[in-house]
């Protein structure tokens, strides 16, 4: 990938010298691609717009970064700046480089949005937020553009696999009873473990170059697969009790929904963030335990945004039962 990265990192000296007045907004666009961005976003969309939507985009989310994570630890490519005079514009990354899971998350994410709702206005919202998302990645200096590239397609491989095969497999697994359903959330988590540990025992036996291995320091942990593999377990667990037991309406007035918000917002920090506090006074993340711990924290907070947020609501009358 030689002629692919001189070429990239000119092109990105070049963007990097058009105005310090583009900083702020570059970094307001990638953190349109954070996961901070994406649990506001995607609990809005769940307890106000449409449940059924959200959860969706969420699954979409979660199988994109699965394979995102994936392939970096395959290709374990660097970012430019750990290998040229590029700046990062103060974004330290610690993973591998291609593909950018930003440009995939966004891809897929923001095209199904608009595939989902047929509406003109969004389908030009998507497009605008993707490019721009991207092209914030290669200003800041911690993607080539053909990690970009690289990105997009796997963010255009996960929407073609979800509007082609997600209404088949939906109504197989409605089909079968609510233990099943969560049995099989269970199952695809450890799939994604295991991808994991399979994706890292491939890639053990090469050092990364004594040029950059000092910045790549968390790009071999397997983190954040059991992150991805809580998250997961927790959201199906969560959306299927949901359906069961605390079905909600999404309508209402403003007020409401904004006690709804604010109260569910709230039970996220406290499980993502509380729990972090909590188990990093028992156990280091690189640990056997650490990553126990760390499927419990992603998957207690998914589970709280799925069912324990909707019970909530419904319990202090800030929505109906559906």
């Amino acid at each position: 990938m030689g002629l692919l990265q001189d070429w990239g990192i000119q092109l990105i000296q070049s963007l990097q010298l058009l105005s310090p007045a583009l900083d702020p907004y570059m970094d307001f666009f990638t953190f349109l691609g954070k996961i901070e961005f994406y649990m506001l976003f995607i609990t809005f969309l769940y307890w106000i717009v449409d449940t059924r939507l959200g959860y969706r985009v969420f699954m979409v989310l979660l199988s994109t970064d699965i394979l995102g994570m994936a392939f970096k630890h395959l290709f374990r490519q660097p970012r430019p700046y750990w290998i040229s005079d590029v700046k990062h514009m103060g974004h330290i990354e610690t993973s591998y480089g291609i593909p950018s899971t930003h440009a995939s998350d966004s891809l897929s994410v923001w095209a199904y949005l608009a595939y989902q709702v047929k509406r003109r206005w969004l389908w030009i919202t998507a497009i605008a937020v993707i490019l721009l998302i991207s092209f914030s990645r290669m200003y800041l200096g911690v993607h080539f553009p053909h990690d970009i590239v690289g990105g997009w397609i796997i963010g255009l491989v996960v929407l073609f696999l979800f509007i082609k095969y997600e209404k088949r497999v939906s109504n197989w697994l409605s089909s079968r009873s609510s233990n099943y359903q969560i049995g099989f959330g269970f199952a695809i988590s450890i799939v994604f473990i295991i991808t994991g540990l399979i994706v890292r025992l491939v890639i053990a036996p090469t050092n990364d170059p004594d040029g950059w291995a000092h910045l790549s320091t968390e790009a071999r942990s397997l983190t954040s697969y059991f992150t991805l593999a809580g998250a997961f377990f927790g959201a199906v667990a969560g959306y299927v009790l949901m359906k069961s037991a605390a079905q909600f309406e999404t309508e209402g007035s403003w007020p409401l929904k904004l006690g709804r918000y604010l109260i569910g917002i709230i039970g996220v920090f406290i499980a993502m963030y509380g729990l972090d506090a909590l188990f990093s006074l028992i156990a280091a993340d690189e640990t056997v335990l650490g990553y126990i711990l760390r499927y419990i924290r992603y998957g207690t907070t998914t589970f709280w945004a799925m069912f324990g947020a909707p019970w909530v609501f419904l319990k202090l009358n800030l929505t109906k039962q559906k």
